[in-house]
């Protein structure tokens, strides 16, 4: 979880192969119409990520075992998608740092206009978020070394 450029998809797909786990990136789950409204750089609403989200847990209900690549930005979408044994990585990435990144990924959806609207957003994981682990991303985070992070946060071998 956490803003758009912060790597999800990346660590996810990774983390997919790496668990033998069949990998789902939320980004696939929007409407066009969401996707039309991020592209113009306009945050979605609560009531535009209501069937997003019930649109992901139903996957996640189907699919079992899986790593799911989503923002989860409130805590209101966390608890939309938890179920028991579900766990959350929330990738925190400094501000200048996914400015840059979303500056380099030209063509998608979720630009460098979103950002402010993500950022405004965003709340991180609280107390009592039991299942919310961090994984702090600087500009020398690897792919490489945010899996190794993220295996042994999780206590994979």
């Amino acid at each position: 979880m956490g803003v758009s450029g912060s790597g999800k998809s990346t660590l996810g797909r990774a983390l997919g192969a790496a668990l033998h786990a069949p990998f789902l990136d939320g980004d696939d789950y929007h409407t066009p119409q969401a996707r039309a409204r991020m592209h113009a750089g306009h945050g979605l609403t609560d009531a535009d990520r209501a069937p997003w989200l019930a649109r992901l847990r139903a996957e996640l209900d189907a699919q079992g075992r899986v790593v799911l690549a989503c923002s989860a930005l409130k805590r209101t979408y966390r608890d939309a998608l938890r179920a028991p044994g579900t766990r959350f990585l929330y990738l925190d990435v400094p501000e200048p740092l996914l400015a840059t990144r979303l500056r380099q990924r030209p063509g998608h959806y979720a630009g460098a206009d979103l950002l402010p609207s993500q950022l405004a957003t965003l709340e991180a994981p609280q107390r009592g978020e039991h299942d919310v682990l961090t994984l702090p991303v600087t500009v020398g985070t690897t792919p490489a070394g945010l899996l190794a992070q993220a295996l042994t946060v999780l206590k994979v071998t």
